[in-house]
């Protein structure tokens, strides 16, 4: 190797000429591995994959019964929600005037229809008591209801004569007025003269306005109200909140 008397390092011409590297290839490194003797007796080792895709599987399981779990607790919820409303408790809100001074348009009331739904499903007779607010389907038309009040029950006469009404039974052969009751103090008298006679399996309801074309009852054309009309007896006024009270 010469020197450079000036630099007193190799000259250009005396460099060892560079080789270049290359990478090799995926066929290459196949083809070496391939070439590499295999020992006697020595294990194989082989990668097992079904692990994986048992825990994949799961997991997907799992996915699908956590969707099915939450798909059954909605529907059992609005299953649940719809059997109250529907046969336990109801709500319903006042429109019109037959019911004041006890009731007015925009009162929001809670009704009990459990009694009605037990009644139907031991098919035995439901009636509802005297003097109860009660809402009440039309006969003739069943998508009217209305809020009454029961006045009289199967085996009754009514009668009404210059604006007082009177209650006759077994009990009362004589007679007795259904509002006696603390309601019954701000009614006003009851117009019309009627004897009506309650049949088996019907009531009796008016509303607590008792002028002349403030109700549609008993009284006029939709008459005694057979007791499977009756959707429901009326527990409590929860609206408006200054008027949160039983009935």
């Amino acid at each position: 190797m010469s020197m450079d008397p000036n630099t007193q390092k190799p000259s250009e011409s005396s460099r060892t000429p560079e080789i270049p590297v290359k990478e090799p290839s995926g066929q290459q490194i196949a083809s070496a591995a391939s070439n590499i003797p295999v020992l006697p007796n020595t294990p194989k080792v082989e990668i097992e994959t079904s692990h994986q895709e048992e825990n994949e599987l799961d997991k997907k399981i799992y996915k699908a019964e956590g969707i099915g779990k939450i798909a059954a607790i909605v529907l059992a919820t609005i299953a649940s929600v719809f059997v109250f409303f529907n046969f336990v408790l109801g709500i319903t809100v006042v429109d019109g005037v037959s019911m004041r001074p006890t009731l007015k348009t925009g009162d929001i009331l809670l009704v009990w229809k459990l009694p009605k739904t037990i009644a139907a499903v031991t098919n035995s007779q439901y009636l509802p008591a005297r003097s109860h607010v009660v809402i009440v389907t039309e006969p003739n038309n069943p998508k009217k209801q209305y809020v009454k009040r029961v006045i009289a029950v199967p085996g009754e006469r009514v009668d009404a004569t210059d604006g007082k009404i009177l209650v006759f039974n077994i009990q009362y052969p004589q007679g007795f007025n259904p509002d006696s009751q603390p309601y019954g103090k701000n009614l006003p008298a009851t117009s019309g003269d009627f004897q009506v006679s309650v049949g088996s399996g019907q009531v009796f309801v008016m509303g607590d306005n008792r002028k002349s074309g403030g109700s549609i009852d008993s009284r006029s054309s939709i008459g005694a109200i057979p007791a499977n009309n009756v959707v429901g007896e009326v527990i409590m006024r929860i609206y408006p909140f200054s008027k949160f009270r039983t009935l």
